[in-house]
């Protein structure tokens, strides 16, 4: 009986002791393995940020890489994730390693394996508070992932609503001057001279908020306000270079109208030499100014300027003018003999201003009045068709596709070629009332009360197309300054 008490009360002490001991030993084993844990969460981090981290893509289809929170921090978690897993389960290997070499080999007594039982119960525990610890960690940066890429597409439409609504309240419509479609946003270079890369819509989006990175690692403003109009822009429908300062400034836009032979093209470039010399305005892109060069080379070398081909796209002549973009037009005059190709060209109805180009040799009543050899002499500068008829074939056409009324457009009439028709008894009094003259003394009452009552801003100018030593005719450069000064251009 007395040996029985003894072992149990032996045994119960035995137990005391091992449960006294057994619950720090198991604390201490899982807050060991989960330190070890942590540590290689740690390093995982480091390892994914750093000499192992995931392989960044290179651009496709855009020459652009996605802005971080948009593609690469995702790739950067799950990269953390998949290193995180391996290093715990070296970890856990080498705990397990280590326990069974310690603990479990043959022959141990069943006081060390006891303890044995005792640290892997701690292990085990410390791997369940350390794979939840992970979740936990997991879905915080999920969650901090996801808040961080909501607030950048809210920042990203609240950007782009500011440009645009910046661009808006100042009045800024974007047109390609070769093409004529409207541009919502262009397309740039990248800034990078070695790089040949071109994006077409820089604004914040999935390849940046502020800045855009190239391929070629070059960064480069997504918003006009940021800079963006400083890099050289393209239209994204035809590829065609666009004015300098395009999508800062408010666009003007004046079409030149009149016959095959009318004097348009010359009076197209005394408007530009006007504009470049009175009035202080730059050519604002590479093609206006190889153009106006070869006109000048042209007007140099044969007297006259190349005639402008029928199936040419019609490119605008730019200028930057009292921050404006001033675009100028200069329609073939085959134009006129085709309606449906007339109504191809767009920016007639998105014209501020018309300048109707008249040839006094094609009104019927001052070419009768010449005599033969005057006839003879005129004849290669004559236009084929009478005002009266491409006039009615300009009115046709604006009707048809202009969205907005005429009588919000202003029209200046200039009748050309004053240097030629000096001392012409027919064209006596032309110079102190142009449009009395028309009316009156020329037979065009007609289409001078068309002209009224469908334009609601109406001048006549008569004008000389040639350039002398002297500069450019005084009427061109008033018939510019009205037209502009008309549509709130200083």
């Amino acid at each position: 009986m007395f040996y029985l008490v003894f072992a149990l009360i032996w045994y119960a002490l035995i137990a005391t002791i091992f449960l006294i001991v057994s619950i720090p030993l198991i604390a201490v084993a899982s807050t060991t393995f989960l330190v070890l844990c942590t540590a290689a969460y740690v390093r995982a981090s480091k390892l994914a940020l750093g000499p192992e981290a995931a392989p960044v893509p290179q651009p496709e289809g855009v020459p652009a890489y996605v802005h971080y929170l948009s593609g690469p921090a995702g790739r950067d978690l799950r990269q953390v994730a998949d290193l995180t897993w391996r290093e715990t389960r070296e970890v856990g290997g080498k705990a397990q390693s280590w326990l069974k070499k310690r603990f479990f080999y043959y022959g141990m007594d069943n006081y060390r394996r006891a303890v044995g039982v005792l640290i892997a119960a701690g292990l085990i525990a410390g791997a369940v508070v350390t794979a939840l610890v992970m979740a936990v960690v997991a879905l915080g940066a999920l969650l901090v992932w996801g808040v961080l890429f909501v607030l950048a597409k809210a920042l990203l439409y609240t950007l782009r609503g500011v440009d645009s609504g910046l661009s808006q309240l100042r009045g800024i419509k974007l047109t390609c001057p070769a093409c004529h479609h409207r541009v919502v946003y262009p397309a740039y270079d990248c800034p990078n001279p070695s790089c040949d890369r071109r994006h077409t819509d820089v604004r914040p989006g999935k390849y940046g908020l502020l800045r855009r990175t190239c391929a070629c690692g070059e960064r480069m403003p997504t918003l006009l306000v940021l800079g963006s109009h400083r890099m050289t822009a393209y239209c994204p429908h035809c590829a065609a270079p666009m004015a300098e300062g395009a999508g800062t400034a408010r666009e003007f836009r004046t079409v030149m109208v009149g016959a095959t032979t009318a004097g348009k093209t010359r009076l197209m470039l005394a408007l530009a030499e006007t504009m470049t010399g009175a009035l202080g305005a730059s050519l604002a892109d590479e093609p206006t100014r190889n153009t106006i060069t070869q006109m000048r080379a042209a007007l140099g070398a044969r007297g006259e300027t190349s005639k402008t081909l029928a199936e040419d796209a019609v490119r605008a002549y730019s200028f930057n003018l009292d921050r404006r973009v001033v675009h100028l037009y200069d329609l073939p005059g085959e134009d006129f003999t085709d309606t449906a190709r007339l109504r191809l060209r767009r920016f007639l109805d998105s014209a501020h201003a018309f300048v109707f180009v008249v040839d006094p040799f094609a009104i019927p009543e001052v070419w009768n009045s010449l005599d033969p050899a005057a006839q003879r002499e005129y004849q290669s500068v004559r236009s084929s068709q009478p005002p009266g008829y491409i006039f009615e074939q300009v009115l046709e056409t604006l009707t048809g596709v202009r969205a907005k009324k005429l009588a919000d457009v202003s029209l200046a009439v200039a009748v050309t070629k004053s240097d030629l028709t000096e001392g012409l008894p027919i064209c006596a009094g032309l110079d102190d009332d142009v449009r009395a003259w028309l009316a009156d003394r020329a037979g065009m009452a007609n289409m001078v009360r068309s002209i009224e009552k469908s334009f609601g801003k109406v001048r006549y100018f008569h004008t000389s197309a040639r350039v002398t030593r002297d500069g450019v005719d005084p009427h061109v450069q008033d018939l510019l300054a009205w037209t502009l000064n008309r549509n709130g251009v200083n």
